[in-house]
């Protein structure tokens, strides 16, 4: 069994060329890398390097034994990281979501079904992301905007979101009933960086000077409070936070305005969070995810 630092120091003579350069990136002296280089060889049974005038160059054979040697240390942390992320799974559990609305009803959900369980939640825009993390145990729980057909995963159907855009009464948008994203091209609108999948559909949609995008919701909200400029909303916000006095929301008519949210675990873990999905066919059935 060749010695992980062997392998380490190996590549890093590949990739910097000489052994003053690697060493220096390693910390060590040129003495102790020579020595673990022809270490490795003797392990190996096999020339891995030109030697001439004290300068050390790979062969063929050194060649392919350093890609060998980049798979086999990835390798060796893919394991690590696998192991470490199961094993913080069984004490801590992670909501992965593409919008931040599902994480706010979500989270009561979580700590009131798995108590005694550390949690934690991440926004990610993308679905396939969402779903690769589950499968390496990053997530434990993910939230989808579309429903995916991948057999390893068990979904239930949660909560529709439909973007509105909020306007003050006297704008020109204020009286009508509903409006594209097409009509909104000609205003500069206000929104947060925090809205996961939504940005993409948004920035698919309007150009990217239209949108005065917020990092901070604080910074978001005294803008909203001291100007008359619009804002994305949803029917979901508005209801929890309830109408702005002096203000108009007009839902967005388009497709990509509306999503359906899906929660998932793995197949493996169904009856794990069964409690959790229980609970969430109840809130449905109770009327809150109309």
């Amino acid at each position: 069994m060749i010695e992980n630092y062997l392998l380490e120091q190996f590549v890093a003579f590949a990739r910097f060329g000489t052994l003053r350069k690697a060493s220096e990136e390693l910390h060590i002296t040129q003495p102790t890398l020579s020595r673990s280089m022809k270490k490795l060889e003797d392990e190996l049974g096999a020339s891995l390097f030109h030697r001439e005038n004290s300068k050390l160059s790979l062969n063929e054979t050194g060649k392919v034994a350093a890609e060998c040697a980049e798979k086999a240390l990835a390798a060796n942390q893919d394991l690590i990281d696998h192991v470490l992320r199961f094993d913080r799974s069984l004490r801590t559990i992670t909501l992965g979501s593409c919008s931040p609305y599902p994480v706010n009803e979500l989270v009561p959900l979580l700590q009131e079904q798995l108590p005694g369980k550390t949690l934690t939640t991440e926004l990610n825009n993308e679905d396939a992301r969402l779903i690769a993390g589950l499968r390496s145990h990053l997530y434990q729980i993910i939230v989808l905007h579309e429903y995916p057909e991948e057999k390893d995963l068990f979904c239930q159907r949660y909560i529709d979101e439909q973007i509105y855009i909020t306007v003050p009464e006297d704008h020109p948008l204020a009286a009508k009933d509903a409006v594209t994203f097409e009509d909104l091209l000609e205003y500069r609108i206000l929104m947060t960086a925090h809205i996961g999948f939504w940005m993409d559909v948004t920035l698919s949609k309007l150009p990217p000077s239209n949108l005065l995008i917020q990092s901070s919701l604080d910074a978001l909200g005294d803008l909203i409070a001291a100007s008359s400029l619009p804002f994305f909303n949803s029917d979901r916000m508005i209801h929890s936070s309830g109408d702005i006095p002096g203000r108009v929301s007009i839902p967005i008519v388009d497709p990509e305005a509306k999503a359906t949210y899906w929660v998932c675990c793995l197949t493996s873990d169904q009856q794990r969070f069964r409690s959790l999905f229980n609970a969430i066919r109840g809130s449905m059935i109770r009327g809150s995810g109309k």
